[in-house]
């Protein structure tokens, strides 16, 4: 504030991070470089764990991020909620609506992995945040990109969770280390397929998420190629990956439904980033990093009517049959 007080004083711009925001009812986002995101802080001193959620097409961070979902089951967990907010930009056919910048196409309107950083140390430098414990979440075209930061920069966050999205693109033959990822899907899903599908978004391919999940297994180092049937968890059945690096952990949460995340996935993921991660001893080769990464800002991918919907029909508690992981993934 002071910084703020001075640059007036003085005549001149108050730099974005100093400009005050709202941090209890959404009102007035704060302000980083190439965007705003919005803000909910619980009550108290602090330091608070972290949930920074992406959204899908077509999301709004005022609108969603205000959503009782969002409130009763983060913020009255104690979690501090952070929505950055996507951009606007053409999907095709001049067709306009919000979304994230991903890798594929050239003609990205915003490096969103240089922005979700930015955006991280800004609420670092406002709030009473533990900045050791961010969870990056997200659904669909969030999710999305969030394979894409986990895979390519997993120093962003400490732990990352999704549901109905995917890795897009050719699979990288490494990703960068291990990370925390948790992944959810319908099974019954029309618009981004457990399957894969070649126009999944403006005909990119989507891998299959069972070649995915090998991906962070292997990057993971998990001991055990074919993961576990660890039963339900809130409804979901969820199957992990055992035997892996020491802070890593691979999770997969299946639901008879489609794209709509199930009412209960906060508290699920939640629960899951407050489960202590592994701790097995290292005796197996460190897969090194080869540099897979492409050079330049992540590109766009025109997306194919994500839905942005953040609540959804109940999840029935029977037992789902859990898919075979493929002993190598095609490159």
């Amino acid at each position: 504030m002071l910084v703020a007080l001075f640059a007036l004083a003085l005549g001149q711009p108050i730099p974005a991070s100093a400009a005050p925001c709202d941090s209890t009812g959404f009102d007035k986002p704060c302000a980083v470089q190439d965007g705003v995101y919005r803000a909910l802080i619980p009550e108290g001193d602090g330091p608070f764990p972290v949930m920074v959620y992406l959204y899908g097409s077509g999301g709004q961070s005022a609108t969603i991020a205000n959503h009782p979902l969002f409130i009763d089951s983060v913020l009255e967990r104690g979690y501090a909620l952070i929505v950055p907010a996507a951009l606007n930009m053409e999907y095709r056919r001049g067709v306009y609506d919000s979304g994230w910048s991903l890798r594929h196409e050239p003609g990205g309107s915003r490096d969103e992995v240089l922005f979700i950083n930015r955006v991280i140390e800004d609420v670092g430098r406002r709030f009473p945040i533990d900045r050791k414990k961010v969870v990056l979440a997200g659904q669909s075209r969030g999710a999305f990109l969030i394979w894409e930061i986990a895979c390519h920069e997993p120093e962003t966050a400490a732990a990352y969770a999704v549901h109905a999205g995917g890795y897009l693109g050719k699979l990288p033959r490494e990703c960068e280390s291990p990370v925390r990822f948790l992944h959810s899907h319908g099974l019954a899903d029309p618009i981004v397929p457990f399957a894969g599908a070649p126009v999944v978004s403006g005909g990119v391919t989507m891998a299959r998420l069972e070649q995915s999940l090998e991906l962070l297994a292997e990057t993971n180092r998990c001991r055990n190629p074919e993961p576990e049937d660890a039963g339900l968890m809130l409804g979901l059945q969820r199957t992990r990956w055992t035997g892996c690096a020491p802070g890593s952990s691979l999770d997969l949460l299946l639901h008879d439904g489609g794209h709509v995340m199930p009412t209960e996935w906060f508290r699920a993921v939640l629960d899951w980033f407050e489960e202590p991660p592994a701790d097995v001893e290292e005796d197996a080769p460190r897969i090194r990093a080869v540099g897979v990464r492409p050079p330049g800002q992540f590109k766009t991918v025109p997306s194919a009517g994500i839905a942005p919907t953040v609540t959804g029909e109940p999840v029935a508690g029977r037992r789902l049959q859990a898919p075979s992981v493929s002993k190598k993934a095609s490159q």
